[in-house]
C-alpha cells in the first residue's frame, strides 16, 4: 500500500490519499466537491479556520465595525442564532408552537450544522464508514423530559431498536477489554495492560457505561505487578487504594469541611499523601477527564468522590462527615446501559430536524434511512423555502429594535442584516455577551462566567486492526499521553448501514484529548484559557504526528503499522466545548443569570442549563420558545 500524500489542513480538507480512499460515495457527495459536503472532510474539522477569526476580532480585540451592508436587510419572524442541537430544536419548536408557516433563519459560523453534533464519514475500499466529532450518543434517555423524549418520538427515534442495534457481544467474541496505557516519556517504559481504571468503580463498570459490550478486564490494583512503576509508586499506590487514615485527618473538623469544598484533587493527594510523583498524579486525576475535560487540579472534591477517584474515605462516610445527603453514591448498577448509538453519533439528530425544517434537503423514511440518505446542502438557503439555514456565517450583533430584534453577521467577509419578531441566541453564552450590547452588565458577566472546556476527538480510520485484537486492549485510558483516551466506535448494524468490523476490514478509533495542563495551577477559567491557547497554537501536522506516535507505542509491539494501517484522520478540535458544571457567578449556578430573557432574544443552547448534555440542548430551546409566546 503506498503510503498516504501527508497535506496539512487547507479549509479543512486534508490528505486525498492512496486509491482516493477519502472521497465520499457517490450516494453522499460528489468526488469533485468535497467542500460542498461538509462531513466528508478531513484534517482539522470542528472549530476549523474561517469559523472564528470574526468572533475572536469581536471578543478579543472590540471590533464593533465591520463595514457596510453589503445588501438590503432580510426580514423573518424568528432568527436562531446557532444550528446545533439546541438551535435546531428551537426552530422546530417554534413553528410546531407558535408559527407553524414561519419564516426563519438559522445562522452558524461553521460550514456544518449541528454544532458539537458532527457527523464525521470516510470511505474506505469504497464503502462508506461513519463516525461523530462531538456528541456521542443519549446518554440515560429514561431521565428525559417530557419535551425531549417527545422531541425524539416525533422525529421516529425509537430507543428500543437503538438498544437492538449495538451488538453487546462483539468485543467479547474477540476478548477485546479496557486497559492502561503507561507511556514511556512518563513511567520509563512503555506499557499496555489489560486493566480497568484506577477508580472505586468495578471493573464490570466499564463494561457497561464506558464502551458497552467490554469483556471485563482485571481489577486496577491486580495488575500493579506488571506495571513499570517504580518501588517509591508502588508504596504510594498502595497506601492511596487502602485509602490511609492521612484521608480522614484531611478532612477532619471544620477546616476538613473547607478543604473539601475549595480545593482540588491534586491538592488533596499531595497534602493528605504527600505525592509529589507527576506521573503518578496523572495516573490518579485523570479517569475523570474523558467527562469532566480537565486534569486533577480543576477536579473539585465533590466530583472527585462522585467519579470514584481513589484515596478518598467512602462515600457514606463523607456524607455524614459533610452532612451533606447529596453525597451518597448512586448504584452503579442502576445506571442505564451507555448503549443508545447512532453511528454518526447524535449527527442523525440534527440530521432528521434539518430534514423536517427543510424537507427538500433529502428524502428518507425514518432514522435508519437518514443513515445513508444523501443530504444536498445546496438546499439549505434556497429563497423560495421557509426555513433557511446559513452556514459559515458569523453573528456580530444581536440586539432588541423597534418591537423586535436586528441580528447582524459576517458571511464571506462582507456584513449582512436580518430583521426579526424574535431571535433564539442558541450560541455559546460567553460569546452572547459579545454580541448583545444592551444586556445588563451583571448577565454580561454571568454569561462570560458560563465557560466551556476545550477538548479534542480525533477519529482516525484504520484499514485494518489485527495488532488491536492481539494486544486485547480496545479501549484505553492514557493518563499521561498526549491523548488520554482511545476507543473504537461503537458496534452498531442500523438499517442498511453495517460496518464491517473483522480484525481484516476497516474501523474508526476515537482519539481525546484534554488540552487543559493536567497538572496546571490557578483557577478553573485560567486553566481553560491555557487549553484553548494550546489548541489555536497547534496545526494538524502536530495531532498527525502525535496520533501516529502514540498509536506506534501503544500497538507497535502488537504489529501495528502507522503507515500502512492509519488511512485518514479527522481531527475535531473544540476550544468550547463541554460546559463546565460547576460555573457560578456571585455564589449562584451562573447560567441561571445568563439564560434570562433580554426583551425578544431568548437563551437556548446546553449553556442555559449548565449542563453538557443532549437533552438539556433539547430542553433549553423548548424554554425559549416558550419565553417567547404572546410576545
Amino acid at each position: 500500500m503506498p503510503q498516504l500524500t501527508r497535506r496539512d489542513f487547507l479549509n479543512g480538507v486534508a490528505w486525498l490519499g492512496a486509491s482516493s480512499l477519502l472521497q465520499p460515495l457517490e450516494a453522499l457527495a460528489s468526488a469533485t466537491d468535497l467542500a460542498g459536503y461538509p462531513p466528508a472532510l478531513t484534517g482539522l474539522r470542528g472549530a476549523h479556520p474561517g469559523a472564528f477569526e470574526a468572533a475572536h476580532a469581536l471578543a478579543w480585540g472590540g471590533v464593533r465595525e465591520f463595514g457596510p451592508l453589503a445588501a438590503p436587510a432580510e426580514t423573518y419572524d424568528l432568527v436562531v442564532i446557532g444550528a446545533g442541537l439546541s438551535g435546531l430544536s428551537a426552530a422546530y419548536f417554534y413553528r410546531q408552537h407558535i408559527q407553524r408557516d414561519a419564516r426563519i433563519l438559522i445562522l452558524d459560523n461553521h460550514d456544518d450544522f449541528g454544532g458539537h453534533a458532527k457527523r464525521n464519514e470516510f470511505t474506505l475500499d469504497g464503502q462508506t464508514y461513519l463516525s461523530y466529532g462531538g456528541t456521542q450518543s443519549f446518554d440515560s434517555p429514561s431521565g428525559y423530559s417530557k419535551q425531549a423524549a417527545g422531541l425524539l418520538s416525533s422525529l421516529g427515534i425509537d430507543l428500543d431498536k437503538l438498544e437492538a442495534a449495538y451488538d453487546r457481544q462483539f468485543f467479547q467474541r474477540l476478548g477485546l477489554s479496557c486497559g492502561v496505557y503507561f507511556d514511556a516519556a512518563s513511567f520509563g517504559k512503555a506499557a499496555l495492560l489489560r486493566s480497568s481504571l484506577p477508580t472505586m468503580h468495578s471493573p464490570a463498570f466499564y463494561s457497561r457505561q464506558w464502551v458497552p459490550g467490554l469483556q471485563v478486564a482485571p481489577a486496577f490494583a491486580s495488575v500493579l505487578a506488571q506495571a513499570p512503576l517504580s518501588a517509591a509508586q508502588r508504596t504510594s499506590l498502595r497506601e492511596v487504594l487502602a485509602v490511609s487514615p492521612k484521608a480522614a485527618a484531611y478532612f477532619k473538623g471544620a477546616p476538613g469541611k473547607k478543604r473539601f469544598r475549595q480545593q482540588n484533587y491534586l491538592h488533596f493527594l499531595r497534602t493528605a499523601y504527600g505525592i509529589k510523583d507527576e506521573a503518578l498524579l496523572k495516573l490518579l486525576s485523570m479517569p475523570l477527564a474523558e467527562n469532566a475535560a480537565l486534569g486533577g487540579s480543576g477536579i473539585s472534591l465533590p466530583t472527585a468522590l462522585e467519579g470514584g477517584l481513589l484515596g478518598l474515605p467512602p462515600a457514606r462516610q463523607m456524607a455524614a462527615w459533610m452532612g451533606d445527603e447529596s453525597l451518597l453514591p448512586e448504584d452503579d448498577d442502576d445506571e442505564e446501559a451507555y448503549v443508545y448509538h447512532f453511528p454518526d453519533g447524535n449527527a442523525t439528530l440534527a440530521r432528521l430536524l434539518v430534514q423536517k425544517l427543510i424537507p427538500r434537503v433529502a428524502s428518507f423514511a425514518g432514522p435508519e434511512q437518514c443513515l445513508t440518505a444523501r443530504f444536498d446542502y445546496g438546499q439549505l438557503d434556497q429563497a423560495d423555502q421557509p426555513v433557511r439555514i446559513r452556514l459559515s456565517s458569523t453573528a456580530v450583533l444581536a440586539d432588541n429594535s423597534g418591537g423586535g430584534a436586528i441580528v447582524r453577521y459576517l458571511r464571506e467577509g462582507k456584513l449582512h442584516e436580518a430583521r426579526a419578531r424574535h431571535v433564539v441566541m442558541a450560541g455559546w453564552h460567553m460569546m452572547a455577551a459579545h454580541l448583545i450590547p444592551s444586556l445588563p452588565a451583571p448577565q454580561k458577566a454571568a454569561m462570560r462566567a458560563n465557560i466551556k472546556m476545550p477538548l479534542v476527538y480525533a477519529q482516525v480510520a484504520l484499514r485494518r486492526w489485527p495488532a488491536i485484537q492481539k494486544s486485547g486492549v480496545v479501549a484505553a485510558y492514557c493518563p499521561a499521553a498526549y491523548f488520554q483516551f482511545v476507543q473504537p466506535d461503537f458496534p452498531v448494524t442500523l438499517g442498511a448501514y453495517t460496518a464491517l468490523r473483522q480484525p481484516d476490514s476497516p474501523m474508526i478509533l476515537l482519539m481525546i484529548r484534554m488540552p487543559c495542563p493536567p497538572l496546571g495551577e490557578g483557577s478553573v477559567p485560567d486553566l481553560l484559557r491555557q487549553g484553548r491557547a494550546e489548541l489555536l497554537a497547534t496545526d494538524f501536522a502536530t495531532f498527525e504526528a502525535q496520533i501516529r506516535a502514540q498509536l506506534t507505542a501503544m500497538y507497535g509491539p502488537f504489529g501495528f503499522n502507522a503507515e500502512q494501517d492509519i488511512a485518514a484522520i479527522t481531527v475535531n478540535r473544540w476550544p468550547h466545548g463541554y460546559v463546565y458544571e460547576e460555573a457560578e457567578y456571585r455564589g449562584q449556578p451562573a447560567h441561571v443569570l445568563a439564560s434570562r430573557r433580554h426583551g425578544q432574544i431568548v437563551m437556548a443552547n446546553a449553556d442555559a442549563a449548565g449542563s453538557a448534555y443532549t437533552d438539556a440542548a433539547i430542553d433549553m430551546a423548548w424554554r425559549a420558545v416558550q419565553e417567547l409566546k404572546g410576545r
